[in-house]
């Protein structure tokens, strides 16, 4: 599998990092920002553990639902993975074989969890493709649902830095999953061998590796690595504004050494915007895939609108004229910047009234009528919601 890989302009350069690929994605928005070979085809390794993560939690399976382990699963688990030590005929719950898979990268969890679902490994792998191709993802395939590769036989699980930045972003919007990615530890129970354990996340940021915590926090997401892979790390950060950055990381070097270039990636992007160097925007996880997102982003940036303490937004929530007057203004001061245009907004007006959709258009109409580059026109209209 051969993918043609084109250079990216970028805001801002992109450093190189001595990795197979690497990208740091918006999380709001889904640009990438910068990166290296971010299209190059990849091993994803246990990352591809959240996308076996959404299929369990889309799946509409209770979490509460009590699943037995079956010792044809748990002794002969997909190889070239690490297991937790599960025996046959023990009993958990869906959520406490969830928190095993994304936090101890458990396999035999993962594993016990896709047969208890849909019967196979092989037809839980299926239902992984049917999200990627949901999600148009041309260059990603998933043929187990733990990330195994090459090195345990399986030669149909691959990815590029881009679309598991994606996939982690879509995973990043499951409140579950979100929760649990954000543990540093947890502690199994239930009815077997390792009721009653204390499991630490294998994302060792919350643990023994420093990070830049003065600049924003880490929420997530999911390591990996295989011998094929070597270690990988998919980190998503937050800063106190709530700039969501995503950094997915498949790298050549040691682990410590992977933790460090991630911390340096993330650093450098936060610092750049700090700077005004970078265009980062705001942004609410449960709006990321919904129709009005860019409005949204644009109404959080001009802070019309904030966070939730949840870190989402009510999308219910119903804006006057003289905030749809301020969300166009937001919108066309920053992409005047970008395109070196000037925006005409001075002459529009709003009241308290509630915006309706005529007003919404008339006043689009008022702000761009004096541009003559009509192609400049519709690129406003495409990103205005």
């Amino acid at each position: 599998n051969t993918l043609t890989v084109c250079a990216e302009e970028y805001e801002i350069r992109a450093p190189h990092m001595y990795a197979h690929s690497y990208a740091v994605m918006d999380a709001n928005t889904g640009e990438i920002l910068f990166g290296e070979n971010v299209d190059k085809q990849i091993y994803p390794a246990s990352t591809a553990k959240l996308m076996a993560a959404i299929v369990t939690v889309e799946s509409g399976t209770p979490l509460d639902t009590v699943i037995e382990t079956k010792s044809k699963i748990v002794k002969h688990t997909t190889l070239g993975t690490y297991d937790i030590g599960l025996n046959g005929g023990e009993y958990y719950t869906l959520d406490c074989l969830l928190n095993m898979s994304l936090i101890a990268s458990a396999a035999d969890a993962t594993d016990t969890i896709a047969h208890a679902l849909y019967g196979s490994r092989e037809a839980f792998a299926e239902k992984m493709m049917e999200k990627v191709e949901e999600l148009g993802l041309t260059n990603t395939s998933f043929d187990n649902p733990v990330g195994s590769d090459i090195g345990g036989g399986f030669y149909e699980t691959y990815s590029t830095a881009r679309e598991m930045c994606e996939i982690t972003r879509y995973a990043m919007t499951l409140p579950t999953i979100r929760k649990i990615v954000k543990k540093a530890s947890y502690t199994i129970h239930g009815d077997g061998n390792v009721d009653g354990r204390k499991i630490s996340n294998t994302n060792k940021f919350y643990s023994i590796y420093p990070y830049n915590k003065d600049m924003f926090t880490i929420i997530g997401s999911k390591t990996g690595q295989t011998t094929a892979a070597g270690n990988v790390f998919i980190a998503t950060a937050v800063d106190k504004e709530g700039h969501e950055l995503i950094c997915a990381y498949f790298g050549r070097d040691t682990k410590e050494q992977t933790f460090r270039w991630i911390n340096n990636l993330l650093t450098y992007a936060f610092k750049n915007y700090k700077e005004g160097n970078l265009t980062l925007s705001k942004g609410s996880y449960n709006a990321r895939y919904h129709s009005g997102n860019t409005a949204i982003i644009r109404s959080m940036d001009a802070d019309i609108f904030s966070q939730g303490k949840d870190g989402t937004i009510d999308l219910e929530t119903m804006i006057t004229q003289k905030q749809a007057v301020e969300m166009i203004q937001a919108s066309l001061e920053r992409e005047a910047g970008r395109t070196e245009i000037n925006s005409y907004f001075d002459k529009i007006e709003g009241t308290e009234t509630l915006c309706d959709k005529d007003f919404l258009r008339n006043a689009l109409h008022t702000a761009l009528i004096n541009i003559e580059d009509l192609d400049i026109v519709d690129y406003y209209l495409d990103h205005l919601s």
